[in-house]
């Protein structure tokens, strides 16, 4: 990949496995400098190194998006370690316990809104700012082909990508005039380890449903997130793009 993000600098949350691990590493391959962001230290340390072992710049600072400080200071890390924040990818997210809403406790409501919900809502309060004192970039945050229609049994999950959603619009409008884009990707199925826990580990569960007969792969979304952070996205802002084999299109029955 051409480094068309050369120059600028990315934060990444959610970024020690799947799509966010995914998505760092593309993001330096671009060019980019990158700040990434996640729970787990160990794993997330990792991933940065690997970055700089590659060649590009990364560091790494644990994160819980659903706790505003640490949103900021995963914004300061940038400024201070790069000079500024060009792009912010809010990737981390949880599924919580699926199952039918009468059988849900309400910690497993809070965990998943404080994450998703919550957790976009800060990063970009904290990120605007940045971007502002840049003369502008790009935000782009985790949304699901589950923001835009129902799920029995994943009620919670479902209504906190549906605030991903409006959130990724009404910001996007927000801001539109001072340079700052805001889009959201929306995957389907994807192999990583939560589509593992959402499906009981048996991901195959939704070659029937899905047009191309198959889970994506990590590698088929971080594309998509270099290509909505570069200039070649622009003339675009408040757009959630669907990438789910035609999941979007509606379910394969037969």
């Amino acid at each position: 990949m051409s480094h068309v993000l050369e120059g600028k600098v990315a934060l990444v949350s959610g970024a020690n496995s799947g799509i966010g691990e995914a998505a760092a590493l593309a993001l330096a391959e671009a060019g980019a400098s990158v700040v990434l962001g996640a729970r787990r230290e160990e794993k997330g340390e990792t991933v940065a190194q690997r970055i700089r072992e590659l060649g590009g710049k990364a560091v790494f600072l644990k994160t819980d998006v659903s706790v505003p400080a640490q949103n900021q200071a995963l914004v300061d890390l940038a400024v201070s370690e790069f000079g500024g924040l060009d792009i912010a990818f809010n990737n981390a997210g949880t599924d919580g316990e699926p199952g039918p809403i009468s059988d849900e406790d309400e910690g497993n409501f809070d965990r998943v809104i404080g994450t998703n919900v919550k957790g976009v809502w800060s990063a970009m309060r904290a990120q605007i700012p940045a971007l502002r004192a840049r003369g502008g970039g790009s935000i782009i945050n985790t949304s699901s082909i589950l923001g835009s229609r129902g799920v029995a049994n994943f009620a919670t999950y479902a209504a906190s990508k549906f605030a991903v959603e409006g959130l990724t619009k009404s910001v996007a409008l927000e801001v539109a005039k001072e340079n700052i884009r805001v889009n959201a990707v929306a995957p389907g199925p994807i192999r990583t380890p939560m589509l593992e826990h959402a499906s009981g580990g048996n991901t195959e569960v939704f070659n029937g449903i899905v047009a191309l007969g198959r889970p994506g792969t990590v590698d088929e979304i971080a594309p998509a997130v270099v290509f909505l952070a570069s200039e070649h996205a622009s003339y675009i802002t408040g757009h959630s793009l669907p990438i789910g084999g035609g999941a979007k299109a509606g379910f394969v029955t037969g």
